[in-house]
C-alpha cells in the first residue's frame, strides 16, 4: 500500500477496525472539547463520568510537571506527593475510621484490588475458606477478569465466561433475594459483597431503597463480610456528598474510587480501607502495582481535590445537579422514546426505548457527547454527567441538543 492510501492517524487509532469514527480533540476548556476542525463538543458526560472540575486546569498540569523530574519511586516508598495526597483523602474527603490508602492506576485496578483485598482479609482471619465476593445484577466494576466476574455486565462478559470465576450475584433491588443467596452460598464461603451506591454504566443510576442498603450493611457485618463500595463514578463529589454511599444507610468496610480523584488529567485511583480491615492484612504480603502511587498523578490528584474544596465543587454539583435535574425531568418525563429519568447531584441516567448508540452518535452529530449505558434489565440507556462548573446556559443547550438527537433517532 502507497502512503498515498493509507489510512490516516485517526483512522488507525482504532485499535478494532471498523469501530466509529470520532472526532481527533487537540484542546479542551471548562464542558468544551475542541476538535483539529474547530468543532466545539459540549462534554454532557465529563468524558467517561470523569472530569469533575472541567477542562483546562493548568494549574493541575503545573502540579504534576513539578514532579516529573524525580521520576520513578518504588511504590512502598514514600514521597512528599504520596503523604500529601494520602493526607488530603483522610483529612477532607474520607469518612471518619478510613485511615488506609492504597493506591492504582484507576477504577479497574481499584476494584480488583479490593477483591483481593477481601479474601486476604479473611485469610488474614484465618478464614481460608471464605473466597466468594458476591456482585449485583446489574453492574459493572472494570475491565480485569476478576472485576468482570464479580460483575454483571452481560455484553461486557459476553465471550469470556470461560476465564470468569463464578461469583454470586444478587438483584439490585430486593433485600429478601440478598439474605436468601447468602444463606444460600454459606457465609463461611463469603469475602466480600461490592457494591456502586448508585447503578452506573449497568444501569443508568438505578438506585436501590434505603430498606435495601440496611439489609445489606446489617448482613454484611453480622457475617463479617468485606462490604465494598465501589464509588468509580459516584465519588469526589459526583451525587452531591463527598461520597455517593453517604446518600444511604450504606456502611461500607473498604471505598474503592478512580476517575474524579484524578479529574481527567491524570490515570489515578485509590482503594481505602478502615483501619481494623488493614489491621488484618499484617503479615499477608498484600502486593502494589508497579505504578502504585505514581509521584506526578498523586500531585496532580491532590491539585485536583484542592480545586474542588476551594471551589465549592460538592456543593455545586448539588445545586447545579438540582436544575439539570430539574429540566432533565421537564423535558424527558413524558418523552415517548424515555422510559425514565433517574440520578441525584451530576449523575443522571436517561433509559430508553430507542438504540442507545444511535441517540450517542445522533448526539455527537450535533457536537453533544453523552455516555452510552445499560445491561441486563436496563438495554439502553445514556448518562448525562457533565462537569461540575456546567452553567445554566449550557445545560439548557445540553437539554435541547439531546432532545433534538433522541427525536432525530426515533423519527428515522
Amino acid at each position: 500500500m502507497s502512503n498515498a492510501t493509507k489510512p490516516s492517524n485517526s483512522d488507525r487509532y482504532a485499535f478494532v477496525p471498523g469501530s466509529a469514527p470520532y472526532p481527533t480533540i487537540v484542546s479542551a476548556e471548562g464542558c468544551w472539547l475542541i476538535a483539529d476542525d474547530g468543532r466545539r463538543i459540549l462534554d454532557g458526560a465529563a468524558g467517561a463520568i470523569v472530569g469533575n472540575i472541567g477542562w483546562g486546569r493548568t494549574e493541575v498540569a503545573q502540579a504534576a510537571a513539578a514532579i516529573m523530574p524525580i521520576g520513578y519511586v518504588i511504590p512502598l516508598w514514600p514521597t512528599p506527593s504520596r503523604l500529601a495526597l494520602q493526607d488530603e483523602l483522610i483529612q477532607h474527603w474520607l469518612p471518619e475510621g478510613f485511615n488506609h490508602v492504597f493506591f492504582t492506576s484507576g477504577g479497574s485496578e481499584s476494584t480488583d484490588s479490593a477483591i483481593r483485598l477481601a479474601r486476604a482479609y479473611q485469610i488474614g482471619k484465618g478464614r481460608i475458606d471464605r473466597w466468594k465476593v458476591i456482585g449485583r445484577h446489574p453492574s459493572y466494576h472494570g475491565m480485569t477478569t476478576g472485576t468482570m466476574a464479580v460483575a454483571s455486565h452481560l455484553a461486557r462478559q459476553k465471550g469470556y465466561e470461560p476465564l470468569l470465576l463464578p461469583f454470586p450475584k444478587v438483584p439490585w433491588d430486593d433485600p429478601e433475594q440478598v439474605l436468601k443467596v447468602i444463606e444460600q452460598e454459606d457465609p463461611a464461603t463469603i469475602a466480600g459483597f461490592i457494591a456502586e451506591p448508585i447503578t452506573g454504566a449497568a444501569g443508568a443510576c438505578l438506585t436501590a431503597s434505603d430498606e435495601y442498603w440496611r439489609v445489606v450493611t446489617a448482613a454484611c457485618h453480622e457475617h463479617d463480610i468485606l462490604l465494598i463500595a465501589d464509588e468509580v463514578m459516584t465519588g469526589y463529589g459526583r451525587t452531591g456528598l463527598n461520597f455517593g454511599h453517604q446518600h444511604f444507610p450504606f456502611q461500607p468496610d473498604v471505598i474503592v474510587g478512580g476517575k474524579g480523584l484524578g479529574g481527567g488529567y491524570v490515570p489515578l485511583g485509590a482503594v481505602a480501607a478502615r483501619d481494623e480491615v488493614a489491621q488484618a492484612l499484617v503479615g499477608s504480603g498484600f502486593m502494589y502495582f508497579t505504578f502504585t502511587g505514581n509521584d506526578a498523578a498523586c500531585a496532580a490528584g491532590t491539585k485536583v481535590l484542592e480545586i474542588m474544596r476551594r471551589e465549592k465543587l460538592v456543593a455545586r454539583a448539588a445545586s447545579q445537579g438540582a436544575v439539570l435535574g430539574k429540566r432533565l425531568h421537564a423535558e424527558f418525563d413524558e418523552h415517548p422514546a424515555v422510559v425514565e429519568v433517574r440520578g441525584r447531584g451530576m449523575f443522571y441516567g436517561l433509559e430508553l426505548k430507542c438504540s442507545r448508540d444511535a441517540v450517542v452518535m445522533a448526539a455527537l452529530q450535533r457536537d453533544l457527547w453523552v455516555y452510552p449505558a445499560g445491561s441486563g434489565p436496563v438495554s439502553d440507556a445514556v448518562m448525562v454527567a457533565p462537569p461540575f462548573v456546567v452553567s445554566d446556559a449550557e445545560i439548557d443547550q445540553l437539554i435541547a441538543t439531546l432532545r433534538a438527537a433522541i427525536d432525530a433517532v426515533v423519527t428515522r
